[in-house]
């Protein structure tokens, strides 16, 4: 069956600890309030799900990008071990698939780290994204690495302040390989060219806490809605507020105006001093950040990039 969200409460109940006992817990990559409906104006979400007698056996949910039609991600694809091996997952999804389709979706992302699970999405057309836990399924045929680069086009960005809109679009972002080390300190985010993204629905989670921590977020849209850069300037327990951020290399320019912005939230709120913290090997990032006038002060917690330490130096303006 197929329930566009909003759906019911009662619905939810039912489905959390079932998703708890496939898991082992609830991930938060999808909040209550997102069942709810409270990001409708932004993404077009489907709960679908299979009962076997009045037994729930197997889900799928989708959220299809509103602002980037062509982008959608899938999740919570989850069934009781009861009913494995009869290929309802796989109905399900292909009937997630062909509706994605029919709303102009192009590619559909999706993180498993289930090797038993990649290999019944690959038969189903996605394939593993280089350096990540994540794959896509491009309805063109064209493999990830061709879609990202092809994908990265396009004019000038505008700085906006992030909102649920961002949630489906940065993922590309966030899955492409960056010359940078490290994307953004604030967020656990690492190039996947260094280091393996172990998210893909759930990044959207990594950032939405630090607006609510008193910080606040910016990405550079595209005029077609593609997120192309992100900066954060999150709030420590000292009440210093930590920046950082990135683009995409194609767009460049949008870096020093993304850290601006995020300069600027942290102005408003009279901070005792703003701060970053730069992997050492990420020189080009360190220049970057002297341009807005940041200074280094001395040696940072180090990054760890798929078990290898690298030190970081702290940057204050």
């Amino acid at each position: 069956m197929r329930y566009p969200v909003p759906i019911t409460e009662e619905l939810i109940d039912e489905l959390l600890p079932f998703w708890e006992s496939i898991y082992g817990m609830v991930f938060p990559d999808i909040g209550r309030e997102v069942f709810l409906g409270a990001e409708d104006a932004y993404n077009r979400s489907t709960l679908y799900m299979r009962r076997e007698g009045e037994r729930l056996a197997s889900t799928c949910f989708t959220m299809h990008s509103k602002s980037v039609p062509a982008l959608a991600g899938f999740s919570e694809v989850a069934t009781d071990p009861l009913f494995r091996g009869r290929g309802i997952a796989t109905e399900l999804c292909g009937q997630a698939v062909e509706d994605v389709r029919a709303g102009g979706g192009e590619a559909f992302f999706l993180g498993t780290n289930n090797p038993a699970a990649a290999r019944i999405y690959h038969r189903l057309g996605w394939r593993k994204i280089p350096g990540a836990e994540a794959m896509v399924n491009i309805l063109s045929g064209e493999s990830p690495e061709a879609f990202l680069v092809g994908y990265f086009s396009g004019g000038a960005a505008e700085i906006v302040e992030a909102t649920p809109a961002d949630r489906i679009p940065m993922i590309p972002l966030l899955l492409c390989p960056h010359d940078w080390q490290v994307l953004d300190a604030n967020t656990n985010c690492r190039s996947t060219r260094y280091a393996t993204q172990t998210s893909c629905m759930g990044l959207y989670v990594r950032y939405q806490p630090i607006q609510r921590d008193g910080g606040a977020w910016f990405a550079a849209r595209t005029a077609e809605g593609k997120v192309v850069g992100l900066a954060t300037a999150r709030r420590d327990d000292a009440g210093d507020f930590q920046v950082d951020g990135f683009a995409h290399a194609r767009f460049g320019a949008a870096w020093q105006p993304l850290l601006q912005a995020a300069l600027d939230a942290c102005a408003g709120q009279h901070p005792s001093r703003c701060y970053a913290v730069v992997s050492v090997e990420d020189e080009e990032k360190q220049a970057l950040f002297e341009t807005l006038g940041f200074r280094t002060t001395g040696a940072g917690e180090a990054f760890e990039l798929d078990g290898r330490q690298v030190a970081s130096i702290r940057m204050e303006r």
